[in-house]
């Protein structure tokens, strides 16, 4: 494999119309009035960098200078401006909001943990679209000659060996990346405190989520607008009257599902496909299956009886599942939901963990594995 592989003559020619436009000046450098002003100005920076042509000098004011991060950041920023050349998008705006979580700090060192929305507008041959990417951050600051300086950034970025990898980062740099995010996706999710959760680390009570006998047949249709109307709708944000999870992926497809009408599976924690919100609107204490919130676990409940594979991305469309397998080893670590397609007629997908709204589906590297599921018109129930 290439490690630094070439541009196709379009692509080069898109991405120096990006960088030669400026589209989007970096937030200034002046100096800030604390360590939470800093964080959200080191985080308007980096989606600012994707749009230059010059990202590490972008950046330069806000990392500890020589850093690793300074040197990733930078990577990462020219990998999503190669890659989005090469689809075709030439970007017209980046922008970014910052919503600080929590801060705390002492004289020499302080931690920010923050939410950072990107959104890109960019025009096509065939029309002008919008995409957009939510990211949680969990930055460690100094303060360096007066000025506070980001020095580690712990995110939850599922596209970082990607924009590694295109940006020809060594490939050893590349799969130790995508190593981090299959570490992370094999432990099982924990519900997150926001907006209300149960305590850190709980299961849901092991009960049956308990179906009244029927005495009749019903046919129930899945319904594909529906089903994208829920995921673009909470693809940025969170329906508060579920829980919200440490990986929440599996969590947020479900949830899609069951808005187009694909029918639960009543079970236990172990079987089944199942959410009981307990009659309430809090998800404080709401019990769910292992398998509405697990990628391995919705695989083996959902296959020949809610989605059946498909050989391609040509046969899925609007409400239909991806799932991704980052180092290509066997064990499935994400999925989305596909939203339809874009400007140029890309399938694109909504996801949690790293929020995507409307994102070109191949996420991963030259390493990562993909199966389609189609999810089935009807079921009798």
């Amino acid at each position: 494999m290439h490690l630094r592989p070439r541009l196709k003559a379009g692509a080069f020619l898109a991405f120096l119309a990006v960088a030669a436009a400026g589209l989007l000046a970096a937030p200034a450098a002046a100096a800030t009035a604390g360590p939470e002003e800093a964080a959200v100005s080191y985080l308007q920076a980096r989606a600012a960098a994707i749009a230059s042509r010059r990202p590490a000098a972008v950046l330069a004011p806000y990392v500890v200078r020589d850093s690793a991060l300074a040197a990733r950041e930078a990577f990462a920023a020219r990998g999503t401006a190669l890659r989005l050349a090469d689809l075709g998008h030439t970007v017209d705006e980046v922008s970014c909001d910052v919503a600080v979580v929590s801060s705390a700090a002492d004289q020499a060192v302080a931690t920010v943990a923050a939410h950072a929305i990107t959104t890109i507008r960019w025009h096509g041959r065939h029309g002008t679209s919008v995409q957009a990417y939510g990211i949680d951050h969990h930055l460690t600051l100094r303060c360096v000659d007066g000025t506070w300086r980001v020095a580690v950034d712990r995110s939850s970025d599922v596209e970082l060996p990607a924009q590694l990898e295109r940006a020809g980062v060594p490939r050893p740099q590349v799969r130790a990346a995508a190593r981090g995010l299959e570490a992370a996706a094999r432990r099982t999710p924990v519900p997150v405190p926001v907006p209300v959760a149960q305590p850190q680390g709980a299961r849901p009570k092991v009960t049956a989520a308990v179906t009244p006998p029927k005495t009749f047949v019903e046919r129930l249709a899945y319904d594909r607008d529906a089903a994208k109307a829920y995921a673009d709708k909470y693809a940025l944000d969170y329906n508060r009257t579920y829980a919200r999870f440490s990986a929440d992926c599996c969590n947020f497809v479900s949830q899609g599902a069951r808005a187009g009408d694909m029918p639960m599976a009543p079970g236990s924690w172990t079987s089944g496909w199942w959410y009981d919100k307990n009659g309430t609107s809090s998800p404080a204490d709401d019990e769910y299956s292992w398998s509405w919130i697990s990628c391995s676990r919705q695989i083996a409940c959902w296959l020949g009886t809610r989605i059946d594979w498909v050989a391609s991305v040509s046969g899925v469309s609007r409400g239909d599942v991806v799932y991704y397998d980052w180092t290509g080893d066997g064990s499935w670590d994400h999925v989305a939901i596909f939203a339809g397609t874009d400007g140029l007629g890309h399938k694109v997908i909504d996801a949690h963990t790293t929020d995507h709204y409307h994102w070109y589906w191949k996420l991963g590297t030259a390493d990562t594995r993909y199966r389609f599921g189609r999810v089935r018109t009807a079921w009798l129930y």
